[in-house]
C-alpha cells in the first residue's frame, strides 16, 4: 500500500536504522533474521508513512513521530505482576500468554490442552512458516516490525482450545515497543482469543500479528486497544490467511487516549468462509484513533461483513478506511461493510473512506455510512421517566456502541467489553455507569 517515496532519514528513522543496525550485529543465518534484513531494506525506500501515503493519508507518522523513545529492555518482574495484579483476566477460567516489553514471559504464561505455545526466538521443526503470511508485504509498520520485534509467541492450535486464551501485552512508559505473534489454528480447530494492550505511557508501540486459519476452522478474536496517555502511540496489525469453510469473528475495541491505528488485512483463499469483523471506537479529546480495513477475497461462496461504530467529540479524531478486493473468479462474494458514527458534540471528526475493487461479475458488494448528533426523542423519553440529562445521553451512546458487539459469543465476556467501553463513555462524558 505504501508509495515508494524518496526520503531525508527524520530522527526518528535515524533511531529506528541505529536500532536495526545494533540488532543485526547479532543476527544468525536463520531464515527470520534474513527476512528481518530484507524488511529493513524495503522499509527505509520510504521511511515513515506520510500523508502523501494514501494508506496514511489521514494518519501521517513522520509528523507524530519526530522522535522515537528509548527501545525498551527486560520488564522487571516485580513490574509485571504488578501490571497483572492491576488487570485480572477477563474471562474466568482463561488461559493467560503474557509479553512484556514484546518478550514472551514463560513463567507467566500458560497454553490451554490443544495450544501449543513457543517463543518466537526458539526455533524447531516448524519455524518456516513464520513470517511467510508477512514476508512479502508493503506496509511500513509491518516492515518496521518484522526488522526490529524484540521477541514474541508462538501459538499453534490443533484441536478445540481447552479453555479461552488472554494474550497480554504489558509495556513499559516512555519507551519503544515491538512485539510479535504467530498463531496458526490447524484443520477444525477452534479457539476464543482476548488480546489486550497494558500500559506504555508517552511509549511507541508497533505490535504484529500472522493468524493463519487452516480448513474448517472457527476462531473469535477480541482486540482491547487503550491509549494509556495522549503521548501514547500504539499500531496493532493482523494479518489473516482464511481457508475453505471457515468462520471467523473478529472485534476490535479502540478507547484510551493517543493515536492508535489497528491494520487488518484479511485475505480469504477458501471457499465458502464466513468472516465477521466489528469495531466500537470512542474518541474524544486528543484522541486519534484510525481502524484499517483492507479484506480481499479469491474464493468462491465467501461472505465478509465489516461494522464500524465510532462515537466522537471533544476534539476526537476517527478514521475509518474500509477496503474491499474481490478477485477474478471469486463468484458469490457476498461483501458488505458499514460505518456508523455518533457525535457528542460540534468538535469531533470522523473520516470514512470506502474503497470497493471488484472484478467478477456474481457478486454482491456494497458500503454504507451514517453520521450524526445524539436523537433528542429517546433522550426525551428517557428524561419523562426521571433519569436526569447527562445520565440518558450516557445510556443512549452506551447502547448504540454495545450493539456492535452483537459476534461475541460468550456473554461473560460480550459483558466485560462493554465494560471497558463504559468505562470510556464515563470519562468522555463525565457519567459514570453507576449514576447512570
Amino acid at each position: 500500500m505504501a508509495t515508494p517515496v524518496p526520503v531525508q532519514p527524520t530522527a526518528a528513522e535515524r533511531t529506528l536504522s541505529d536500532l536495526f543496525e545494533t540488532r543485526a550485529d547479532g543476527f544468525t543465518e536463520a531464515p527470520l533474521d534474513a527476512t528481518r534484513r530484507v524488511a529493513f531494506a524495503r522499509f527505509a525506500e520510504t521511511g515513515l508513512p506520510h500523508r502523501r501515503v494514501e494508506a496514511y493519508r489521514y494518519t501521517d507518522l513522520k509528523a507524530r513521530l519526530r522522535t522515537l523513545p528509548p527501545a525498551a529492555g527486560v520488564m522487571s518482574e516485580a513490574d509485571i505482576e504488578t501490571a497483572l495484579a492491576a488487570n485480572p483476566p477477563l474471562t474466568a477460567g482463561a488461559a493467560r500468554i503474557v509479553l512484556a516489553n514484546g518478550r514472551l514471559v514463560a513463567e507467566h504464561s500458560t497454553a490451554p490442552g490443544g495450544v501449543a505455545l513457543t517463543s518466537i526466538l526458539e526455533p524447531d521443526d516448524d519455524s518456516a512458516d513464520i513470517g511467510a503470511l508477512v514476508a512479502a508485504h508493503d506496509d511500513a509498520l509491518t516492515l518496521a516490525n518484522i526488522s526490529l520485534f524484540e521477541g514474541g509467541a508462538v501459538l499453534r492450535i490443533d484441536g478445540i482450545a481447552g479453555a479461552p486464551v488472554e494474550i497480554v501485552h504489558i509495556m513499559s512508559p516512555a519507551t519503544l515497543t515491538m512485539g510479535r505473534l504467530a498463531v496458526f489454528l490447524a484443520d477444525g480447530a477452534q479457539a476464543n482469543v482476548v488480546e489486550r494492550f497494558i500500559g506504555g505511557e508517552d511509549g511507541v508501540g508497533n505490535h504484529l500479528a500472522e493468524i493463519t486459519l487452516g480448513a474448517g476452522a472457527s476462531l473469535e478474536w477480541a482486540r482491547i486497544v487503550e491509549g494509556a496517555s495522549d503521548g501514547t502511540t500504539l499500531f496493532s496489525t493482523h494479518h489473516l490467511r482464511i481457508a475453505e469453510n471457515t468462520r471467523l469473528d473478529h472485534t476490535t475495541l479502540s478507547t484510551g487516549k493517543g493515536l492508535n491505528r489497528n491494520q487488518i488485512f484479511a485475505h480469504v483463499h477458501g471457499d465458502e468462509a464466513d468472516t465477521n469483523f466489528r469495531a466500537a471506537t470512542v474518541a474524544v479529546g486528543k484522541r486519534h484513533a484510525d481502524n484499517t480495513l483492507v479484506m480481499r477475497h479469491n474464493s468462491l461462496d465467501c461472505q465478509s461483513s465489516e461494522v464500524f461504530r465510532t462515537a466522537v467529540g471533544s476534539g476526537g479524531t476517527a478514521i475509518i478506511q474500509g477496503r474491499i478486493i474481490v478477485d477474478p473468479g471469486a463468484q458469490k462474494t457476498d461483501a458488505k461493510m458499514m460505518s456508523n458514527a455518533l457525535y457528542l458534540d460540534d468538535d469531533g471528526e470522523v473520516v470514512n473512506k470506502p474503497e470497493l475493487e471488484i472484478f467478477a461479475d456474481d457478486v454482491q458488494c456494497g458500503h454504507g455510512a451514517t453520521s450524526g448528533d445524539l436523537d433528542e426523542e429517546p433522550v426525551f423519553y428517557l428524561r419523562a421517566r426521571g433519569i436526569p440529562l447527562a445520565a440518558a445521553r450516557r445510556m443512549l451512546v452506551e447502547a448504540f456502541l454495545v450493539e456492535g458487539l452483537d459476534k461475541v459469543s460468550d456473554e461473560a465476556l460480550a459483558e466485560k467489553l462493554a465494560d471497558v467501553l463504559r468505562a470510556a463513555l464515563g470519562e468522555a462524558l463525565g457519567v459514570t455507569a453507576e449514576a447512570a
